[in-house]
């Protein structure tokens, strides 16, 4: 256990270090809104692609051995992210984390599903989410800290010696793994789910610049989903599938997959736009934004350590049930939060939405792994992980998409209402509108003051209006969810195999 949770710090504490370090990128490096969606975007896309490709390369060369070889690479991509100098060397970097990360995260439970038996396995889920979560909540702290005091690039060069501590007691702890015998590698499979997932998460992310109508961003979405049903055929006809589509009989298994799916989209999406609202409007530091998110993270360890005894007494199904329930109410109220509040008003939401997604996290976890036989842990390991980074990949482009329009509208609105002259109107840009969505102001020539803080003042309300409409449909997306919970067996109804050691 040790050992596999020092393997996934580095991969949980670089997810809140970055979220923090988006904000000083568009200032040091000139990240634009796109910019910043494809440094978290293109992480979340390479883990999708190839976490379950990861799951069974673990199966076919050893979960160990595959578990190890990511922490190395990761911490060479944090280190190529640290000497970067521009958005694309990022980006690049960022990909590399992706890759190596699914390879380190689906083997990490694969190993915990192999080594713990059905009686202990709910404990040991709950455990290895509370030190995540702990992680985590010293992600947001670490980062600003470093940020603040020294540079943005030690908030990834920190990876590196956390990468050689996890290599060393992975080296000497963990046990080595069987190799699971399979027939001739999925090729084609892989390659499609790839493609699939690449092309709908570019035209997602290209719709609010383009517009939903243009044509080639049309052509990514339905390339993509032609690309996914065709996986689903090349899986039915496979003899080793990528992913075997037994999987998805098991009903707790599939509903467990789409709750994870829901909470990612809500909480993902959500939470890039409030970092930035932390930073960019209420004027918070990035240590301080990362105090503002403390509570959400010790909300967040606090469920994952009680929801193991909450398993194993009643099942997955209340935990989830209570948890997108909880998470519904802590977007409701972030919809109530305004600029300059205080530490509480944003404390109270912070908490709310921790402890629903420790919940959810935790038991959707046991959903798919704990009906799934230990035979098939890695892909069921790489097929929540999957739905993981498609629920956020989904968030980014999608809430991220209802952002900018939203903002757009209410800008100019706020221009019309404050009579702002055509000749100044028309100097501010397309992409400079944009970047309302950001927190970021446009800038006029020759703008005196008034003009300048109506132009800032009309970037509050509009970054605000936005951020508010972008919590509804969190909370919307996370009530559909409470409704799909009941859906969960209580707990399994056949044996599970005996665990590998």
């Amino acid at each position: 256990m040790t050992a596999i949770a020092l393997g996934v710090l580095i991969v949980s504490l670089d997810g809140t270090i970055t979220a923090v370090a988006n904000p000083v990128l568009v200032v040091d490096l000139g990240a634009s809104l796109s910019g910043l969606q494809w440094i978290t975007n293109i992480y979340l896309l390479a883990m999708a692609a190839t976490l379950v490709l990861a799951g069974k390369l673990g199966d076919r060369f050893g979960r160990r051995s595959v578990f190890l070889s990511g922490i190395v690479g990761f911490g060479v991509a944090s280190a190529g992210i640290a000497l970067a100098h521009s958005v694309e060397m990022v980006i690049f970097s960022r990909l590399g984390q992706g890759v190596f990360g699914a390879l380190i995260v689906t083997n990490a439970l694969a190993l915990l599903r192999s080594l713990f038996s059905e009686a202990t396995l709910p404990k040991a889920l709950a455990v290895f989410a509370s030190l995540i979560g702990a992680s985590s909540a010293a992600g947001p702290l670490i980062g600003g800290l470093l940020i603040e005091h020294t540079s943005w690039r030690w908030a990834f060069l920190i990876n590196v010696p956390v990468a050689a501590i996890s290599l060393a007691a992975g080296l000497f702890l963990l046990p080595t793994s069987k190799k699971i015998r399979s027939a001739k590698f999925d090729i084609l499979g892989s390659i499609m789910l790839t493609g699939s997932l690449l092309a709908v998460t570019y035209g997602l992310i290209k719709a609010p610049e383009s517009g939903w109508a243009d044509w080639h961003v049309i052509g990514w979405l339905v390339g993509g989903i032609l690309a996914g049903l065709f996986f689903v055929e090349i899986e039915r006809r496979a003899p080793d599938p990528l992913v075997p589509l037994r999987l998805f009989a098991d009903r707790s298994i599939t509903l467990g997959v789409i709750l994870t799916i829901i909470s990612f989209f809500a909480l993902v999406g959500s939470l890039f736009f409030i970092l930035l609202f932390l930073q960019q409007i209420n004027g918070d530091s990035p240590m301080t934004a990362g105090l503002h998110i403390l509570p959400m993270s010790v909300a967040n360890v606090a469920a994952s350590s009680s929801c193991g005894w909450i398993i194993k007494r009643y099942g997955a199904r209340p935990p989830l049930f209570v948890g997108m329930l909880l998470s519904a109410a802590g977007f409701m109220l972030f919809t109530t939060i305004e600029p300059h509040g205080s530490y509480l008003s944003l404390a109270i939401p912070f908490v709310v939405l921790g402890l629903g997604i420790g919940f959810v996290m935790t038991a959707s976890v046991q959903a798919i792994l704990g009906n799934a036989d230990v035979a098939d842990a890695g892909p069921a390991a790489g097929v929540h992980q999957t739905s993981l980074q498609v629920g956020g990949i989904l968030g980014t482009a999608v809430l991220g998409a209802v952002m900018a329009s939203v903002t757009a509208q209410k800008f100019h609105e706020t221009l019309v209402d404050n009579n702002i002259p055509n000749s100044t109107a028309d100097q501010i840009s397309d992409e400079a509108v944009r970047a309302v969505a950001q927190g970021t102001a446009p800038t006029v020539t020759g703008d005196d003051p008034t003009t300048s803080h109506v132009l800032q003042s009309a970037t509050e309300v509009a970054f605000m209006h936005g951020l508010h409409t972008t919590m509804w449909v969190g909370a919307i997306v996370s009530l559909i969810g409470v409704f799909v919970s009941i859906g969960i067996r209580r707990g399994r109804t056949t044996e599970v195999s005996t665990p590998l050691h």
